[in-house]
């Protein structure tokens, strides 16, 4: 599940790099397009890297990282947290790297943007029909996507979902999960 959610992630932000249309006033659209046009670069060099620093760049990889942790969060100590956070950073830029030769781009349109300045939601529409939505906040230097809602899987939740699982089968022992997102 989650690597059909890292493929839905990897094309919303590739469309969102071609020509777009967007909703009245969306001050997003901006930062959707230029997300967009990033990981399209990333993507074509191929670069594992370049993919995951562009991951970086536009979401909260901290806040999504951490959270996907779930009631396990006390297991990564703040010796380890910067650690964790660029295994799941790498993890994520790993998986667009392979991935990154199936994907065209298409039309995105932004169909509403609500919410203040501050915190918003973005929804998008590609051509086809299938739809995204971007919860997005700004902060001071922009905005970050904090999370992704595809085909009604909202990333963070999925991420949880996996990373606490792994935990589990593995008796509580978060070094599984460290082992995990290495590979």
């Amino acid at each position: 599940m989650i690597a059909r959610w890292l493929v839905f992630l990897f094309v919303a932000f590739a469309v969102a790099g071609c020509a777009c249309t967007s909703a009245k006033a969306c001050e997003a659209t901006s930062f959707i397009n230029n997300a967009g046009g990033a990981l399209m670069g990333a993507a074509r060099s191929g670069s594992a890297t370049a993919l995951a620093g562009v991951a970086s760049r536009y979401t909260d990889m901290r806040g999504i990282a951490m959270f996907a942790l779930g009631p396990n969060r006390r297991l990564v100590n703040r010796d380890r947290e910067a650690e964790y956070v660029a295994l799941t950073r790498g993890f994520i830029g790993r998986f667009l790297a392979k991935n990154s030769g199936r994907f065209s781009g298409n039309q995105l349109t932004i169909t509403e943007c609500a919410g203040s300045k501050g915190s918003m939601t973005v929804k998008t529409e590609f051509s086809g029909g299938k739809k995204i939505v971007f919860k997005i906040y700004k902060t001071k230097r922009g905005y970050l996507v904090r999370d992704v809602n595809i085909s009604s899987v909202w990333l963070a939740q999925q991420l949880r979902s996996t990373f606490t699982g792994v935990i589990r089968r593995n008796n509580g022992d978060i070094a599984a999960l460290f082992k995990y997102l290495r590979t």
